[in-house]
């Protein structure tokens, strides 16, 4: 059977082109994101960095392909010792939620890594202060709607 690429969904295009929408993002995000070194691993980038707040150092591995389940991005804290619930932003998985995969979209299919990333230095900001404070004080999402 014939596809006509025009007709593809963009889940479907990236998935097609995956090694154009690899290196587009990979090089977008090295620009944009010294702090962060990327590199391609088969379909996926993978992205290492780390930030520091108040004496606290996060290190942070992302994740990107257009053939992983719902989102195209995962992002794991990998510092010991962190508070990982609902409560502090962490998916059932133990990746961070920096945003609503519905609501955040604005009608687009995925959300560009590009776009992301900077929502990692906000759940920094945001996590140090429920430390403090006990309670989130950053924007978010009700994790128990539909």
């Amino acid at each position: 059977m014939l596809h006509i690429d025009f007709m593809l969904s963009p889940k479907e295009r990236a998935q097609k082109f995956w090694a154009g929408f690899l290196y587009k993002t990979l090089i977008e995000c090295e620009r944009e994101f010294k702090w962060l070194r990327f590199e391609l691993k088969g379909k996926s980038i993978e992205g290492k960095g780390s930030l520091e707040l108040n004496n606290r150092k996060y290190d942070f591995t992302i994740f990107c392909s257009p053939f992983l389940p719902g989102r195209f991005e995962r992002i794991r804290v990998e510092t010991k010792n962190l508070k990982k619930s609902f409560d502090t932003h962490f998916n059932a998985d133990g990746t961070l939620c920096l945003y609503h995969p519905i609501k955040d979209l604005n009608g687009k299919p995925y959300m560009e890594l590009i776009d992301v990333i900077p929502w990692i230095s906000e759940w920094v900001y945001y996590y140090d202060k429920y430390l403090e404070h006990k309670v989130w004080i950053g924007p978010e999402h009700p994790h128990n709607l539909n």
